[in-house]
């Protein structure tokens, strides 16, 4: 006990002994409080001094292990709170299983993460410098487009960096938010379905009406630049143009004539007569259109040609100048719309034809097992072409998109001053709980000593 007090006595220093003129028998605790702290100013600074030291280094290690960036969002949506195409944004979209997923392969960590592991290093905060106000909503409902994305280092990764994590990280967002919100076509997804149950002559339409829409679109994209090569592919627009062409004009008409000619058919009766139903509902559409046209043509020839001329009327121009226009008149929308009918039944008509050659194709075939031998042969090379040639063209279209919105979502290294700040302010703060946290025990101790004291 003896031995204690020894010890007590040299790091503690009694009040009494630097304060003799002061009776803290009768000060209250907070006086005795602090005097007891100014007796041993001292040895509770240097307490302090060394808290603060190890606090420091523990925050700024652990500050080494996580690496920080700021997502912006760059598209006119963003300031409603939306994707581009129109959908919700979700920014916590970022920590899903999908995306865990996608980041983990990209990472070739199958086998060492799961999603959730990954997900649990991984924060998302609200930067609000980056928010705007909803013009949707009446109270002014603040809506952010940046954030700040931190990832803290997983000690079970050894082989990949904080910073290379954080990158693998940010690649695989940016790949999947414009896989699934910018720009996604369909029409360059190849899928025919189940073709194998389909009349031959049938599916060299599906053939060829898939490559029409295919080509509709690709040239879209050659209106909007010509000169677009993918890094991905090496191919331009022009380039992929022509190969859906030489598909349509090589592979598929040779298919198509050769089922045509060889009268090629899985059921001979069923499909004569659903090619008969076809042209019958046809025939009546055609008579329809024949009907509309004649009713218009009948008009325009007996309108009064007294009222048929050039009819001007006052109008305005961009410069706010008056000037006289000519307008349309009755004769002119009786005779477009003639012509519209007119071209429909035309259509129509064809369709009847074209049926009637295969049925009577189909009726006279003599085929034999070779025919529809290569026939299949022709049919899965024409299907394997257009294949290859719609996923040469989805990937292309992808990289374009990537390429033309790729400021949609930006991603810069994050400015730590703010944390080096915060660190800073979390030691101070912490300081002074500890000194706080002295107080008391040097009160405590106090009181004990004079227990201790008065008990001898």
């Amino acid at each position: 006990m003896k031995k204690d007090r020894k010890w007590l006595v040299k790091f503690f220093k009694r009040s009494e002994d630097k304060f003799s003129d002061v009776d803290l028998n009768e000060a209250n605790i907070f006086k005795r409080i602090l005097f007891i702290v100014l007796s041993n100013i001292k040895s509770i600074l240097v307490l302090m001094c060394i808290f603060a030291f190890f606090s420091l280094i523990f925050s700024y290690a652990g500050s080494l292990g996580r690496r920080s960036v700021v997502l912006s969002l760059n598209y006119e949506e963003a300031s409603k709170g939306q994707n581009p195409n129109l959908t919700r944004y979700n920014v916590y979209e970022l920590t899903s299983d999908e995306m865990m997923e996608r980041v983990i392969a990209y990472a070739g960590l199958q086998d060492v993460l799961t999603p959730a592991e990954l997900a649990s290093h991984i924060s998302i905060s609200e930067n609000s410098s980056g928010k705007t106000i909803d013009p949707l909503d009446e109270n002014t409902y603040y809506i952010s487009t940046s954030y700040t994305l931190s990832y803290r280092r997983n000690r079970g990764i050894r082989n990949i960096s904080t910073d290379d994590m954080m990158s693998l990280i940010c690649k695989a967002y940016n790949d999947m938010f414009h896989e699934n919100y910018v720009g996604v076509k369909s029409v360059l997804k190849y899928d025919l379905g189940d073709i194998e149950d389909k009349e031959y002559i049938e599916i060299a339409k599906l053939f060829t009406n898939k490559s029409d829409q295919m080509l509709r679109y690709i040239q879209q994209r050659i209106e909007e630049n010509a000169t677009y090569r993918s890094d991905i592919t090496g191919q331009s627009f022009q380039t992929i143009k022509r190969m859906i062409m030489n598909v349509q004009e090589y592979s598929i008409k040779k298919y198509y004539a050769f089922a045509l000619e060889t009268g090629l058919s899985r059921d001979r009766d069923l499909y004569i007569g659903t090619l008969s139903h076809k042209n019958e509902m046809l025939d009546i559409k055609w008579q329809k259109d024949m009907i509309d046209y004649n009713v218009r043509k009948s008009g325009v020839e007996n309108y009064d040609s007294a009222m048929i001329g050039t009819v001007m009327v006052p109008a305005v121009n961009e410069r706010r100048e008056y000037y006289m226009s000519r307008t349309n008149i009755g004769t002119d929308y009786l005779t477009k719309e003639a012509d519209f009918f007119l071209t429909q039944g035309s259509i129509t008509n064809r369709d009847i034809i074209e049926n009637n050659d295969i049925m009577a194709k189909v009726s006279a075939s003599g085929a034999v097992d070779e025919d529809y031998k290569k026939a299949e042969e022709l049919m899965h090379s024409v299907d394997e072409e257009l294949k290859n040639v719609a996923n040469i063209a989805d990937t292309t279209d992808k990289d374009y998109i990537k390429h033309t919105t790729k400021d949609y979502l930006t991603f810069t290294k994050y400015d730590n001053t703010d944390d080096k700040i915060f660190i800073l302010e979390s030691v101070i703060g912490s300081a002074v709980v500890f000194f706080i946290i002295l107080c008391g025990l040097y009160y405590v101790l106090d009181g004990y000593i004079r227990r201790k004291e008065g008990s001898l």
